[in-house]
């Protein structure tokens, strides 16, 4: 007896009807062959093993049965309960904004100095079509394909919805959306939307929350500026990833970080596990001083950390600075003394204070020249220029730096050629996105994860 289960085509009905007959049979042919011939006690012969193996399997088959049309049946219920739902919140959002209309009406000044953030329809609109195109998603992963439920789409549904898949010439073939960031044709539930209506595959997701991890410049997770969401992407996430991200973020939000002082362990002490200014590592239960950092000890005062001084010593010998919120050391080859660490903190690199708090000029004389030279050595591509030429590229390059530091980075070009991300630092074969206004070359994950 040989049964073949596919779960896509197979009627369900019938599937279960065929189970049950094969159940039936096998039962009778066990009860046929218990107790006959010769044994020693305890013993089974084979064609037993072959009717319990084969029963606890089509019962494995019949329980998917079960939880498939009981996972059809909640996805048709959020589907029908959807629109009710729907027509409940435009109703609340109609009196809210009638009420809102009747206390401007009623103010004698204009509020306009005071305006309400409130949603608009445009943003009503982007959130409905999230939703129900992670319905759709979690309907392909979980249950069936849109559409191919069994049942007809209600009308209301149908009306009320706005897709955000293409339509498919060949409805057996799931639409496709484009990678932001390796520009790969995946199936729509293979992908995560974001707010900015782009979407990444699984694989670029998932090596997006695996680099944050020991990465802090990429963190909170973001394309185009705007969060992501965990809720909308975790279905492509493992779970041992989403754990490994929860506790990073914990990590993160904390302002003034504790590690263990231990070398070999250095795992972040959460707030929970320190009192009495002394943290308790959670890993090797070592007790930590969070004041200096090191072995907890006897006694207020602190004692010395000799290695700490001679870090400071080389730096201030270097001319490195010290980030004021997380105490990470930062060298600036070349660029403005604007400092952005990965901690969020800005400050300036020139005197250490937060940023705009001082009056220190925006480029040193050194990080400026180096920059332009950077930018013109791109645009010669490797030719060796005369020199008075490359002397005019650069004091024009200086200027252009000065006049469009501010940058919000909306108008994006396109280099040709191998060249290097100047935020990760990875060599690109083909291209790097470059920026209009301020000249910045990224790749494509830094410009949307990163900046």
């Amino acid at each position: 007896m040989d049964l073949v289960v596919d779960l896509e085509t197979a009627d369900l009905d019938t599937l279960k009807l065929t189970i049950e007959l094969y159940l039936q049979d096998l039962n009778e042919l066990q009860s046929a062959t218990n107790g006959k011939g010769k044994r020693r006690e305890g013993e089974t012969t084979d064609l037993e093993v072959a009717i319990d193996t084969y029963m606890v399997e089509l019962s494995v088959v019949n329980q998917l049965i079960l939880d498939r049309t009981m996972c059809a049946s909640i996805a048709n219920a959020v589907r029908q309960d959807a629109v009710t739902i729907s027509e409940f919140v435009q109703v609340e959002e109609q009196a809210r904004k009638d009420h809102q209309l009747a206390l401007d009406l009623n103010k004698k000044e204009d509020n306009a100095s005071h305006p309400e953030a409130r949603p608009s329809e445009s943003t009503d609109a982007v959130t409905e079509r999230q939703d129900n195109d992670f319905l759709d998603k979690l309907s392909a992963i979980y249950v069936l394909e849109p559409g191919k439920d069994g049942a007809a789409e209600s009308s209301a549904w149908a009306a009320g919805r706005q897709r955000t898949t293409t339509p498919c010439p060949n409805p057996e073939v799931p639409a496709m959306r484009e990678c932001v960031i390796c520009r790969d044709q995946c199936r729509f539930f293979d992908v995560a939307t974001f707010p900015c209506q782009h979407d990444m595959c699984q694989t670029c997701l998932t090596k997006l929350f695996t680099d944050l991890l020991t990465d802090q410049t990429l963190f909170p997770p973001r394309c185009c500026h705007q969060p992501i969401s965990l809720d909308k992407c975790r279905f492509l996430l493992e779970p041992t990833l989403v754990g490994r991200f929860l506790a990073k973020k914990l990590e993160y939000e904390t302002p003034k970080k504790t590690y263990c002082y231990r070398p070999t362990c250095s795992q972040f002490i959460p707030s929970q596990a320190i009192s009495n200014d002394v943290g308790t590592c959670v890993k090797c239960r070592e007790r930590t001083c969070i004041v200096c950092k090191a072995q907890a000890h006897v006694g207020t005062d602190c004692p010395e950390d000799l290695t700490t001084k001679e870090v400071l010593q080389m730096a201030e010998k270097e001319g490195w600075r010290r980030c004021y919120s997380c105490k990470r050391m930062v060298e600036l080859n070349y660029g403005c003394n604007h400092i952005s660490c990965p901690c969020g903190a800005e400050f300036c690199y020139a005197c250490g204070e937060i940023w705009k708090t001082c009056r220190c000029e925006l480029y040193s004389e050194e990080g400026l020249m180096g920059h332009a030279n950077r930018h013109v050595n791109r645009d010669a591509g490797g030719r060796q220029l005369p020199v008075p030429v490359r002397q005019r590229r650069v004091a024009a390059a200086a200027r252009h730096l000065i006049q469009n530091h501010q940058c919000n980075h909306e108008d994006w070009g396109v280099l040709v050629g191998l060249h290097q991300c100047e935020q990760c630092r990875d060599h690109l074969p083909a291209y790097l996105n470059e920026c209009r206004q301020c000249r910045l070359a990224v790749c494509n994950r830094c410009r949307m994860n990163r900046l």
